[in-house]
């Protein structure tokens, strides 16, 4: 009886250890560790979804991150919606991060010219860390 109750015990603190890495490495599956490390809160990133008629090179959604408890989250262009940066972005968008390097560039003034923010993104108010391939 004493064993039968051993391998339950060892059984159910296997199943809790699996469960564990599963939900602390499922957002770490979707996004580099190296790409998590470099970007900061108040970065700007964007998006370019890749559609049938669209290119990856058309960068035309952007949020702000800000990073908390070793999560990442995203603050929507208006700044009203927080979310996930999983929740965030979706299946085959590649993502792009900058950094702000004017203390006079005001991200509430970023427009869209001919349907994308690509001529931000090649500006020199914005330094380029990193994107996730």
């Amino acid at each position: 009886m004493k064993a039968k109750i051993k391998y339950i015990f060892i059984g159910l603190l296997a199943i809790l250890a699996l469960s564990w890495f599963f939900i602390n490495n499922q957002e770490s599956a979707n996004m580099n560790s190296i790409f998590i490390e470099k970007i900061k809160d108040g970065d700007i990133i964007f998006s370019a979804l890749n559609t049938d008629k669209g290119a990856l090179t058309d960068f035309n959604k952007f949020g702000v991150i800000e990073k908390h408890l070793g999560k990442i989250y995203v603050w929507d262009n208006q700044n009203t919606i927080k979310k996930s940066l999983s929740e965030w972005s979706k299946n085959g968008e590649i993502l792009k991060v900058y950094r702000i390097t004017h203390l006079d560039f005001n991200i509430n003034t970023l427009e869209l010219q001919n349907g994308t923010y690509n001529h931000i993104m090649n500006s020199d108010v914005l330094e380029f860390i990193i994107e996730n391939k």
